[in-house]
């Protein structure tokens, strides 16, 4: 087999790329269909796709039945618990209040896996990695000034509730990538990624009858949402983020992928000409750096 330089990290950029696309497209999902109903019929709709494609690349083996069980955990805790209530907490306190919190899983998922899987963290990397964290965190604790509330954004009646959710959203991440590490490298990434979704539309089965919300908008309407967040956040990010835990260590997999707010201020800037202030810029920057260190270290 040819190896690919640098591959592990492309693919946890590729898993961030997605994953900054992806909100923008989740919160009118989730808007027009509220959150249980929207996520129901992403990890249904996702689920189909990812067995299609694993059937068609060959990678449907279910033999190892240890591999197999550990995908599924971390489907349950990292993509039913832990995007359900991320979605939820967006929704109550908007995107860059809600990522602020959030962007602490990375940290501890990395600190965490590198004791877990006894991974040595160079010198080199580790500085790359805190600039690359501080960067993102820096990127996104600034507001925009064109920022839009829109919804029941920073009500103070939803704020508690929703920082509550980004916590838990945080512990099922950290959970659900450290369970996804330690099987990813036994089964095929598709495949990984499509018993995750499947375990993931089991679990939330139950959520979504007992707390399904009446849809704002005829759901028919709605679902070329739900099948391009399917296609953007579920298949492209989960299985690049489990390519990228395949091919190199769980500290680089995890730092780079969490860049998505960084990617997220460039696309918005250029496609809608968003205004951030100049230390969310400087954040972006001191970012980018870490990556590169990172990534050369």
């Amino acid at each position: 087999m040819i190896s690919v330089p640098f591959l592990g990290e492309g693919f946890a950029i590729g898993a961030a790329v997605c994953w900054a696309i992806g909100p923008l497209v989740a919160y009118k999902g989730v808007d027009a269909l509220g959150t249980f109903r929207f996520s129901m019929f992403r990890f249904v709709t996702a689920s189909a796709a990812l067995f299609i494609i694993s059937f068609a690349l060959g990678q449907i083996d279910a033999s190892n039945t240890r591999a197999l069980i550990f995908l599924a955990m971390s489907g349950v805790i990292g993509v039913a618990f832990g995007e359900s209530t991320l979605f939820k907490a967006v929704h109550l306190l908007g995107p860059r209040r809600s990522s602020i919190i959030f962007a602490l899983h990375a940290p501890l998922t990395a600190v965490l896996g590198s004791i877990l899987f006894h991974e040595r963290v160079a010198p080199l990397t580790l500085i790359g990695v805190t600039l690359a964290f501080a960067g993102v965190y820096t990127a996104v604790i600034f507001r925009s000034q064109t920022e839009k509330t829109g919804g029941i954004y920073h009500k103070p009646e939803a704020a508690r509730l929703g920082f509550l959710l980004v916590a838990v959203a945080v512990a099922c991440q950290v959970g659900g990538a450290l369970l996804a590490k330690e099987a990813i490298d036994e089964v095929a990434p598709f495949f990984a990624s499509f018993i995750r979704t499947f375990a993931a539309a089991i679990a939330f089965l139950p959520l979504f009858l007992f707390f399904r919300e009446a849809p704002q908008a005829k759901v028919g309407t709605s679902l070329h949402l739900v099948a391009a967040s399917a296609m953007i956040s579920t298949i492209g990010g989960m299985t690049f983020l489990l390519a990228a835990f395949a091919n190199t260590e769980i500290v680089r997999a995890v730092i780079l992928s969490s860049t998505a707010p960084v990617i997220y201020i460039f696309l918005m800037s250029a496609f809608r000409r968003e205004r951030f202030p100049v230390l969310a810029w400087v954040g972006s920057a001191v970012a980018v750096l870490g990556v590169a260190i990172t990534v050369i270290a």
